[in-house]
């Protein structure tokens, strides 16, 4: 096997965005008097899209009133554009890792399950022009674990299933890459965990940036 592409989920994974996400949520939950969650909560409250995080925020006397959860969407969706940058930062070796692959001649891509309006921003501001591909999530498909949106991406970079090699932090990205068809590197620095990740059957475990170069270089 010989990595040509590579694709990687951004919160948990590439950046540290608990932080913003998490206040920009409590924001919304002091805005009506609902409880807040301490910071590390959110670890297993994100991972599925913005829309669930408000699910998983919202009281449960509310749930399924599509008012409430239209406002608190709202509030929630104009908080975060205004702080997504914060807190938020690459995780150490980040950098790094992306320019080692770049330099040994794969093509990188960011598949996301936030919001594609907040994802293209963010990736712009910390990664420059390293990823030939931004993809966040949007109407026209399921979110992930579903395969339809990862196949969109290989398919505009033209990428092989065989060759492609997917990197997250949680059991979304592995079921995300498996059901693609791809290999997936575990990034165990992220939001959940090596403990979740080697549940989930991620084919390799990367503790930091670095080893994620080292899966390719001996691929």
């Amino acid at each position: 096997m010989s990595f040509t592409h590579a694709i990687f989920d951004l919160d948990g994974t590439l950046l540290d965005t608990l932080a913003d996400l998490a206040l920009s949520c409590n924001h919304v939950c002091a805005g009506h008097g609902w409880p807040t969650f301490e910071i590390d909560a959110y670890r297993y409250k994100v991972g599925n899209g913005m829309p669930k995080l408000m699910e998983r925020i919202i009281p449960a006397e509310f749930a399924g009133d599509d008012a409430v959860f239209s406002q608190a969407f709202a509030e929630f969706s104009a908080y975060y554009a205004a702080h997504k940058e914060d807190h938020t930062h690459p995780y150490p070796g980040v950098l790094d890792m992306l320019d080692d692959m770049l330099a040994a001649g794969l093509t990188l891509a960011v598949l996301s399950n936030k919001d594609h309006g907040a994802v293209a921003p963010l990736v712009q501001s910390y990664f420059g022009d390293r990823f030939a591909l931004a993809q966040g999530r949007v109407d026209a498909f399921p979110p992930k674990p579903a395969a339809p949106i990862t196949l969109h991406v290989m398919e505009q970079l033209g990428a092989d299933p065989s060759t492609t090699l997917y990197v997250g932090d949680s059991n979304v990205d592995v079921q995300t890459g498996h059901n693609a068809g791809l290999v997936v590197a575990g990034a165990a620095w992220g939001f959940r965990g090596s403990i979740e990740l080697e549940a989930a059957g991620a084919d390799y475990i990367a503790h930091s940036a670095s080893e994620v170069v080292d899966i390719v270089r001996s691929s």
